[in-house]
């Protein structure tokens, strides 16, 4: 935990997990599997920790008394330099094809990658501002993108191909067992409303990630964000003609 706050990076228990595992690797021990339940529960017996409830069902041990200086990684501003960026862009446009190109899918993992690559132009980051500066690279700046679960350069990853998709309104993957009959802004909407009305009363939301298999398998239906002019599916549930049903 202590580390995790010098790195200025949100002690979660996912994260501190992976922290744990770090020092046995270091320490030259094998890593051993950590119980999250278990994680949490050794942590709430500390008497200088606090174990705090997060979004998403996620918890985060904190220090007692103890001021939060974590960066936030979800942030939109932009506190780094114009510098910076330039350099960044240089260099992960130049990694296309390399096997550096590479780099973990989660933020966490890439930016702790990053970090043992010595960039001269993130020197002085804490591993906090890292895991930003990843976000930022994937949105807004695109200098990143995902590609079969990793972060690659963005003109060559599967994020590129998306958004291209969508400029055309064209669908990610054709069927080559016949004609796929693809959602439509009115069957989206009336399928969507269907859902909510066959909710139970106390669901809190209908999950995103079960969502295309629902059109698929009660609809016949393929929902595609591309073909509707999205390259995500989360950008497509806040579009305005859904705000309605999606607020």
């Amino acid at each position: 935990v202590e580390s995790l706050y010098a790195d200025r990076v949100r002690p979660y228990g996912r994260v501190l997990r992976k922290r744990l595992a770090e020092h046995a690797a270091a320490s030259g021990r094998p890593a051993a599997e950590v119980d999250l339940d278990a994680l949490q529960a050794a942590c709430s017996r500390c008497s200088w920790l606090r174990v705090q409830q997060e979004e998403g069902g996620e918890w985060s041990a904190l220090r007692k008394a103890v001021e939060d200086d974590f960066v936030d990684v979800y942030s939109q501003e932009d506190p780094y330099p114009a510098e910076m960026w330039a350099a960044a862009e240089a260099y992960f446009g130049s990694l296309a094809g390399a096997d550096a190109a590479v780099l973990p899918g989660g933020r966490y993992a890439a930016a702790r990658v990053l970090a043992s690559r010595d960039l001269p132009f993130l020197r002085g980051l804490s591993l906090g501002e890292l895991c930003h500066v990843v976000q930022l690279c994937i949105a807004p700046k695109k200098l990143l993108g995902y590609s079969s679960g990793t972060l690659v350069p963005y003109k060559v990853s599967q994020s590129k191909v998306k958004e291209s998709l969508a400029e055309r309104k064209s669908a990610v993957t054709v069927s080559k067992q016949g004609a796929v009959k693809y959602a439509t802004w009115t069957s989206l909407r009336d399928c969507l409303q269907d859902l909510i009305r066959a909710a139970p009363a106390d669901a809190a939301a209908i999950p995103l990630s079960n969502i295309k298999r629902t059109f698929k398998a009660r609809y016949n239906l393929e929902l595609s964000e591309t073909k509707l002019g999205h390259s995500k599916l989360s950008e497509l549930m806040q579009d305005p003609e859904l705000q309605d049903l999606c607020a």
